[in-house]
């Protein structure tokens, strides 16, 4: 049997671990994550669990307002579970995210918009055609420690979607896809809903986050711009619908 002396002294030690964890300052913890990564970190304020960055930078632009707040008793399950929000250029992104011991990591109920411009910098991309608001819902998306893929569901509604290399822009309308992932190891994002000037339909599958396939359909409808059913003859023939078919498949 333990000893009085020995086990009060081990629970003095959990509540004296415990409370470094507690009130460890955000900014040591998010220096050492610095050191490690390529985030840069300022105006870091609060505490390891319950912390704040004013701007994370990254590796091709920037976060304002990071906000997170961990889960003390995902601890105990040899586990790190938080719920994180950040702005955007429009509103904001919030989602629980979890990291094993194993290297995996679990990303809950992410909701949250962005302008495409915005979403496109963030992935390193100087320049796109298209203007619009990003919208995503994402039920699960799982990563192991490599960062690929191992399971995703979840939606993404694309509105006020424009091209601008012609001015005035041209309005091309909204659109909705399922995003998932099939037993081949490849992401999906299937087209479920478009409403507007272009009428878009099809898929866009990512074969083991190195191949693509596009297999898509799409036609101006009536009342949309002129100059819209012009770029589309560019396209080629049209089906006996009147629909544009585009099949490309390549490297990214």
């Amino acid at each position: 049997m333990m000893g009085a002396p020995l086990r009060y002294g081990l629970i003095g030690g959990l509540f004296f671990i415990v409370g470094l964890i507690v009130y460890l300052p955000a900014s040591l913890v998010t220096g050492w994550v610095a050191g490690a990564t390529d985030l840069r970190f300022d105006g870091v304020t609060g505490t390891a669990l319950d912390g704040k960055a004013a701007y994370v930078s990254l590796p091709d632009g920037g976060i304002n307002n990071v906000d997170w707040a961990i889960r003390p008793a995902s601890l105990l399950l040899a586990r790190l579970s938080a719920d994180v929000s950040a702005d955007t250029d429009l509103s904001g992104i919030k989602a629980e995210l979890t990291h094993t011991l194993l290297g995996n990591n679990y990303i809950r109920d992410l909701d949250g918009d962005a302008s495409i411009g915005w979403l496109a910098r963030m992935a390193g991309y100087t320049f796109v055609p298209a203007a619009g608001r990003i919208a995503l819902s994402i039920d699960t998306l799982d990563l192991d420690d490599e960062g690929q893929v191992l399971g995703l569901v979840g939606r993404v509604n694309v509105t006020n979607t424009r091209y601008e290399l012609l001015q005035p822009p041209i309005d091309l309308g909204q659109f909705q896809a399922d995003l998932s992932r099939t037993d081949n190891d490849t992401l999906r994002a299937s087209l479920v809903d478009s409403q507007g000037p272009l009428a878009l339909t099809g898929a866009v599958d990512l074969v083991k986050q190195s191949r693509y396939k596009l297999d898509v359909r799409l036609r101006a409808r009536a009342g949309a711009d002129e100059r819209l059913a012009r770029i589309l003859t560019q396209l080629g023939q049209t089906d006996d619908a009147g629909w544009y078919h585009i099949t490309e498949r390549g490297r990214l």
